[in-house]
């Protein structure tokens, strides 16, 4: 079992931006941290065909043989890659983003056995959303909150309202495992009814690692810059501001596929 791996779980239709992303991988690897990405049984031969470099092909079904709603299968797989039992920990990737400089293990490691925890309270965000509210037509701040605070009540917590994303996330098994035979199974449910009840694993995540304590909490910024909204892609094209500036503080961009 590796302590660190990379994972990305993808899709016949985000195949374009997949190669994108692991020819980055492949720039930017300066540990060569082994990469995994997972695809549909239908789609392997079509990834295949890729001939992708220093990547492990697996197959969803593999993680997760159950069904569910896309977007509800994707969280699942996402959150069930620990049962293979490949890693310890590992970087969780969407096929929409791509790295723009060099990384390390130490970049998602505080030291050889506690990874950081993408927590923060999305102030930049709220920032540029309070802005931008009559362009948006609602407000993404309120939204975030109501869901968080469903899962937080789960747990008891009170307090701030964290965010434990987005992407690139870094997982612990321990946490995963903790969730599952500590809330999960004493309590007779699935991860689909928790992702039914409320979907967003990074939340899942981050609020049983809060009431588990299955890790020591380091916590870190965001370690893409993403661009959550087509103004805001627009407004950073406007301004002219180059890959260079946001590698100054980011890893990696995302832009949203549906918009990408």
């Amino acid at each position: 079992m590796e302590n660190l791996v990379l994972y990305c779980k993808s899709f016949s239709r985000d195949i374009n931006l997949v190669y994108r992303l692991v020819e980055s991988i492949n720039k930017f690897n300066e540990d060569n941290i082994t990469t995994y990405i997972s695809v549909p049984k239908r789609d392997i031969a079509m990834f295949q065909a890729l001939n992708l470099e220093n990547i492990i092909l697996i197959e969803d079904e593999l993680v997760y043989e159950g069904i569910a709603p896309g977007w509800q299968q994707q969280q699942i797989v996402k959150s069930s890659f620990y049962k293979l039992g490949f890693a310890k920990n590992w970087v969780c990737l969407d096929s929409d983003a791509y790295f723009i400089k060099s990384f390390y293990i130490d970049d998602f490691m505080y030291d050889d056995e506690t990874p950081y925890t993408v927590m923060h309270e999305q102030k930049e965000l709220f920032t540029w959303t309070a802005l931008n509210s009559n362009k948006l037509g609602f407000d993404p701040k309120q939204s975030f909150t109501d869901d968080r605070k469903q899962i937080m009540s789960v747990f008891g917590r009170k307090g701030k309202v964290y965010d434990f994303g987005p992407v690139p996330t870094i997982w612990s098994s321990k946490v995963w495992e903790d969730l599952e035979s500590k809330y999960i199974i004493p309590n007779n449910l699935t991860f689909q009814q928790l992702i039914d009840h409320c979907p967003s694993e990074f939340t899942w995540y981050g609020e049983a690692l809060l009431c588990f304590n299955s890790i020591k909490i380091y916590p870190a910024e965001p370690i893409f810059k993403v661009f959550h909204y087509k103004q805001q892609l627009e407004e950073f094209q406007q301004l002219n501001l180059s890959t260079d500036v946001i590698s100054k503080n980011y890893l990696g961009i995302i832009i949203q596929s549906n918009f990408n």
